[in-house]
């Protein structure tokens, strides 16, 4: 309780410190479970200096979220290019802020129902924390990352009309299978579901595994695309997660320019991770390639970046 009044008398002193109407000008990053969010959340951070939510501001600051980004500021970190489906590793490294943004926006399934505008009377905190960020480190917006704001677009492009959005997409079977991945090796089961959910996820879970990770990448990116395409083509872009892998220095100066930010250090090469292992048989690997070949709705050329 102590602590708690003492986390709330720094916070009002850091937002008592911003003077006038901010605007924020804060970045966010969108895309299906799976779709190399995360590498693109680290690399931009790493590369443009942008503040973003810690695990350790995260964990202890949920609620003062400013403050644990006061602390970061003081500190020099160093970004790591590694995760475990979405998960970093060290205090200091990048989180998707899940227990901060449910302190803004609620949380239940299905989330695109239920959690996708603020909490009635926490507008305001909310741009508070946001404006102070920019304020305290000298105009640099803040980047955030996490897959429930691909269902948030519409409240978030209103309520901060200078917020910038990217839009990390990936084939659409190489991320189902990486999803999959993910259901086995953190859930230890196919059936669990990870992450956001869209409105007909109770639909969605009478399927088989292999399809339901499809029709959950295809509902993602039909919200996602619906949302921004209602923004001015300023506010929007799209980096595809092969491109980034094959083309990173190109994809650096793309979003170099579409910020109009300048980069301390391009984006590091990667290796391209293919995620088609054991834990998917072959056979299970065609019938979801068969799925989507057979449905018009999966046009490969909707879910392929422009490689190279």
């Amino acid at each position: 309780m102590v602590d708690s009044m003492i986390n709330e008398e720094l916070e009002k002193v850091l937002f008592d410190a911003v003077s006038g109407s901010i605007s924020p000008k804060t970045i966010f990053i969108v895309g299906a479970p799976r779709t190399g969010s995360t590498i693109l959340y680290q690399l931009m951070i790493s590369s443009f200096g942008l503040p973003f939510f810690s695990n350790i501001t995260n964990e202890l600051y949920s609620k003062t979220p400013i403050i644990g980004l006061a602390v970061q500021h003081g500190l020099s970190i160093g970004i790591k290019t590694e995760n475990a489906y979405g998960k970093t590793v060290g205090e200091f490294q990048p989180s998707e802020g899940s227990a901060i943004l449910s302190e803004w926006f609620g949380g239940g399934h299905p989330s695109q129902d239920k959690s996708f505008e603020i909490i009635n009377g926490r507008e305001h905190h909310f741009k508070q924390t946001l404006a102070t960020v920019e304020h305290l480190y000298s105009g640099v917006p803040l980047i955030i990352k996490n897959s429930w704001n691909c269902f948030r677009i519409s409240y978030l492009a209103k309520a901060l009309p200078e917020a910038k959005f990217i839009w990390i997409r990936r084939d659409i079977v190489a991320a189902s299978v990486s999803d999959l991945n993910a259901r086995i090796s953190t859930k230890e089961s196919p059936y669990a579901w990870n992450s956001a959910t869209p409105s007909n996820v109770n639909e969605l879970k009478k399927l088989l595994p292999s399809e339901q990770v499809l029709e959950n990448q295809y509902e993602f990116n039909e919200a996602i695309n619906a949302s921004l395409s209602e923004l001015d083509p300023s506010r929007k872009m799209e980096v595809w997660y092969e491109d980034l892998v094959l083309n990173s220095q190109y994809e650096s100066d793309r979003v170099s320019e579409f910020l109009n930010i300048d980069m301390l250090k391009n984006f590091s090469k990667l290796n391209f991770l293919s995620e088609i292992s054991d834990k998917i048989p072959a056979m299970e690997l065609a019938k979801m390639q068969d799925y989507v070949g057979r449905d018009f709705r999966f046009d490969r050329s909707k879910y392929i970046g422009n490689i190279g």
